[in-house]
């Protein structure tokens, strides 16, 4: 499951990059997006950002079977700035890194090109368009990491990675876009106990 969740999550980094601009990951200043997941892997998603994303909170609660064994994840993603913090929700623990949009490029780099650049090493392309709950989504095939996704207007409205003979298809249920979000959503949980990790090397996934 760690091994998907990585994917899932490094390539959503790679994607909001590729349409980002000025560090700004969605056209959008603030939204709420309610996911669900089947396949390999069952259960809900509910992302809330602000700040044009540089501020984001993912709450997941997921199950998954491998070999006859069920593993559940009840977890919580905060994007704040320049920091990234990974909790679980029922042992208390957490992880810390730095946001790998930053660590991975100096000031002044125009993340769009580097962005771009990164679809392509990764063998990412346009391959179409669907409309999805209402939205016209351009769809992107990403051969290196086993993926399709499907973004409207910067956001991920589909996700779909087949990996070890599993399929995680994850689809957005609903969007709401410049509303008023809590600041709550992305406070820590009191009692955490957080650890720093290594910042993900997104560059080294490329092969560079």
């Amino acid at each position: 499951m760690k091994e998907m969740s990585f994917v899932l999550f490094a390539l959503l980094i790679i994607v909001s990059t590729t349409f980002s601009q000025n560090f700004k990951r969605y056209q959008f200043k603030s939204g709420k997006v309610v996911y669900q997941s089947s396949g390999a892997m069952v259960g809900t998603e509910t992302m809330y950002f602000d700040n044009y994303g540089m501020l984001e909170v993912k709450n997941t609660k997921v199950a998954m079977e491998i070999m006859g064994i069920k593993q559940e994840t009840d977890s919580k993603v905060i994007m704040d700035g320049n920091w990234v913090y990974s909790i679980d929700n029922i042992t208390k623990a957490a992880n810390k890194m730095e946001n790998p949009l930053f660590a991975m490029f100096p000031k002044g780099t125009d993340i769009e090109k580097v962005g771009e650049e990164m679809m392509i090493n990764l063998g990412g392309k346009k391959i179409g368009t669907e409309t999805i709950i209402g939205k016209s989504c351009d769809i992107w095939e990403v051969e290196q990491m086993m993926s399709k996704i499907w973004i409207w207007k910067s956001i991920p409205i589909k996700t779909e990675v087949n990996m070890m003979g599993m399929n995680i298809t994850q689809i957005a249920t609903s969007v709401e876009v410049d509303i008023k979000v809590s600041p709550d959503e992305f406070k820590l949980p009191e009692g955490v106990n957080i650890q720093d990790m290594e910042t993900i090397d997104l560059n080294g996934m490329m092969g560079n």
